[in-house]
């Protein structure tokens, strides 16, 4: 998971819960990185058989690895977002077509992380359903 905010923090719980074996929170060293790590800190008392690590988003070979030997890849920063649109926190090659690669971002409706992720033919979940059930909630 990119992120460490409100929305990242949600997913990574949520994927607690459902069982993953490993959750890796990629984080820029800024206000929220401490987050990232008490969040990891809880998901490991609450759900100890879930291996849960925090590494600086800056660490491309970790990120590049971790994705390598995930499953799901969810970008739940603002990076993607105008003004940032056209850009996305992770190198096109890092991706493969059996990724999951879901985005929170929902303008623009396909981030540059998402079409990347529909180029290599991977499965793709964009922001537009999450805004969808946040006005459902609302």
């Amino acid at each position: 998971v990119l992120g460490a905010g409100g929305a990242a923090t949600a997913i990574q719980v949520q994927a607690a819960l459902d069982g993953a074996k490993q959750i890796t929170i990629f984080n820029r060293q800024d206000e929220f990185y401490s987050r990232a790590e008490s969040t990891a800190k809880k998901l490991a008392e609450a759900a100890p058989a879930v291996k849960v690590d925090v590494v600086q988003l800056e660490n491309t070979d970790r990120l590049k690895a971790a994705i390598a030997d995930a499953d799901i890849l969810v970008n739940a920063t603002t990076v993607g977002m105008k003004p940032d649109d056209g850009v996305s926190l992770v190198d096109p090659s890092f991706l493969r077509a059996d990724l999951v690669v879901a985005d929170t971002v929902y303008n623009p409706l396909k981030t540059k992380l998402i079409e990347d992720a529909e180029k290599v033919g991977a499965k793709t979940a964009p922001g537009k359903g999450m805004l969808l059930w946040q006005g459902a909630a609302g």
